[in-house]
């Protein structure tokens, strides 16, 4: 567990914090100080542990944790060299974290919330260089508060094996080349916001080391501050590879909006819930199967008639939105032509954007109240994802056929069906491709199960095609 400490800072830390208690009045400082102070004496490196003392206790218990966290969050996010990987912080969850995982790590009376190390750092592409500035001042927060060295050994000797989960491989960094960064350093120092231009040369040292992605967020930071017409000529230097981007204009939402289902959104049996059936129709009903046994999770059901005219459905204007870090709905089926929009309810910001070869977009950076629109034409599937968050992602099927269904744990239901033969469709989450087979339907019941084909589950990738989530080599212990 103690592995942990600085996985939380770096795995929070993607949004703007508040700076920790460097300029609290010196009553407070006086205080914290002195609840951080050991219960007990023998601060020496060779000292030996009091018996039966947990390390929590040794270290003078809640009040001395949360102090030494206030110190550490205080200088990570404000160390020059790694003050940016906390703009999209939430301060209070970060905060919390900390206590909770220390707390819990030391033997004290606290469970840990957080998520596990290598999903919290999939993505950020963190480096040596990131890696050793937390080290530096989680020691200088434990040096303030003069924390013995035996426990502050005892904290940072688990550092060496928290390296893996967190640091990405040299191997899997895509550094730009030099000479697109030229221009880029160059404009940097001529910018008149002069925050715009310190991210805009941060972004360039994210792009020599590979960073791809952070490079391009720290980017976006910037054009956000300048304007993108100030920073045109350099976009192409962090955007090329990724999926066109949607630059129309930001729309506002309000924020007392109710939130949407989490789980499925969107069947045609909604649309004819109030429209009574013809005489002679039929029902079909069944279960999803993967290797005969039943399938976990959201899917869709998708039938079409083999033969003969059928009416298309009426594009929809629906809602996929950005809450408490996740998509909800997680799985949404709509008509072709529908017009989806992407609203951020968090107090911070988001990147929706989608490889799928049915519809890419890159809807850039945006913050809680605000929205932008994707419309789609194309029936097909289309993964969605954040490129600061990589643990977020959800599902949009876009269908060109009369009757769908979005399916939870495998069962489904069509209540009026027209006799005669229709192509199945059959998706699931846990599944890989649509697979499709066909079935008969006869007045009255109709009842058979859909066999899908196992699929690899899709790699998670950045904006990039990146994978996300490959961690370096294990190191030495020091």
């Amino acid at each position: 567990m103690k592995r942990g400490l600085l996985c939380i800072i770096v795995a929070v830390g993607c949004g703007k914090t508040e700076s920790g208690s460097a300029d609290k009045d010196k009553a407070k400082e006086k205080d914290k100080a002195s609840a951080a102070e050991p219960t007990t004496s023998g601060g020496d490196a060779g000292g030996e542990k009091p018996a039966g003392k947990s390390l929590f206790d040794r270290l003078g218990g809640k009040a001395a944790i949360e102090a030494v966290v206030e110190e550490f969050v205080g200088r990570t996010t404000t160390d020059p060299r790694i003050k940016h990987r906390f703009h999209n912080t939430d301060a209070a969850e970060l905060k919390r974290l900390l206590v909770e995982f220390v707390c819990k790590a030391t033997g004290g009376p606290c469970e840990y919330t957080g998520r596990d190390m290598k999903t919290a750092h999939a993505g950020m592409d963190l480096v040596d260089d990131e890696f050793n500035a937390l080290v530096e001042d989680l020691v200088a927060a434990l040096d303030k508060f003069k924390v013995p060295a035996a426990e502050k050994q005892e904290l940072l000797g688990a550092l060496a094996g928290l390296k893996p989960d967190i640091v990405v491989s040299a191997d899997k960094l895509h550094p730009i080349d030099a000479k697109k960064l030229a221009p880029v350093k160059e404009l940097a120092g001529k910018l008149p916001d002069k925050q715009a231009g310190e991210l805009l040369a941060a972004a360039a040292v994210a792009g020599e080391r590979g960073q791809r992605s952070y490079a391009e967020q720290l980017f976006s930071r910037a054009e956000l501050m300048a304007g993108a017409k100030a920073l045109a000529k350099v976009a192409p230097v962090f955007r090329e590879g990724a999926p066109p981007r949607v630059t129309t204009a930001l729309k506002k939402v309000a924020e007392d909006t109710a939130a949407q289902p989490t789980a499925g959104v969107g069947s045609s049996e909604e649309d004819d819930k109030d429209v009574k059936p013809p005489a002679g129709r039929g029902s079909f009903t069944g279960e999803m199967l993967m290797e005969g046994k039943p399938v976990t999770g959201l899917g869709v059901v998708m039938l079409r008639p083999l033969s003969g005219p059928f009416k298309k459905r009426t594009a929809k204007k629906r809602v996929v939105e950005q809450r408490g870090k996740q998509f909800a709905p997680h799985v949404m089926a709509v008509p072709t032509g529908s017009t989806i929009s992407f609203p951020n309810f968090d107090p911070i910001y988001h990147n929706v954007f989608s490889l799928s070869k049915t519809r890419s977009f890159d809807l850039g950076m945006y913050q809680k109240g605000e929205l932008r629109e994707v419309k789609f034409d194309k029936p097909g599937l289309v993964r969605l994802s954040c490129n600061i968050h990589s643990n977020m992602s959800a599902y949009i099927i876009v269908v060109d056929d009369p009757h769908y269904a979005v399916v939870e744990e495998g069962k489904f239901s069509f209540k009026s069906l027209a006799p005669g033969k229709y192509r199945v469709q059959a998706w699931s989450e846990r599944g890989g491709e649509p697979t499709t087979s066909e079935i008969e339907i006869k007045a009255g019941e109709n009842s058979a199960p859909i066999e899908l084909t196992a699929g690899e589950p899709e790699p998670d990738l950045d904006k990039f095609g990146t994978k996300r989530g490959a961690a370096a080599p294990a190191a030495p212990p020091p």
